[in-house]
């Protein structure tokens, strides 16, 4: 039994290993949309990771943790790298997944979408 518990957490970890991600969306016209003579982009960050019980980290992107704030930190400066100077419509969204076969661990994800204008 033990074997299986084990088992269970470590494809658990593997599998929801914490990851970041910040994208520029390009295949639509979202992507350049004039507004007021600036051009406007549309940015998505993401990050997420495992938790033991909902507020100890095991395992994040980086080391730090999954919430609104830093994941909008990731998109601020991924704005910036893209020359932009406004980030307006920001839309941010967390969740907490509690991993039932495991008892004690969740699983966090925080979004945050906006428009970057220049």
């Amino acid at each position: 039994m033990k074997k299986v518990v084990l088992s269970l957490v470590l494809l658990t970890v593997l599998v929801l290993a914490g990851c970041a991600d910040v994208s520029v969306a390009k295949n639509s016209a979202f992507r350049t949309m004039p507004c007021d003579g600036n051009q406007s982009i549309g940015l998505l960050a993401s990050r997420s990771g495992l938790y033991f019980l909902p507020t100890y980290p095991l395992w994040t992107e980086g080391g730090r943790e999954v919430n609104f704030e830093q994941t909008l930190l990731d998109l601020t400066s991924k704005a910036k790298a893209e020359g932009a100077t406004q980030l307006t419509t920001v839309v941010p969204r967390e969740e907490s997944i509690w991993l039932p076969f495991t008892f004690v661990l969740w699983y966090k994800k925080a979004t945050v979408s906006a428009t970057a204008s220049r």
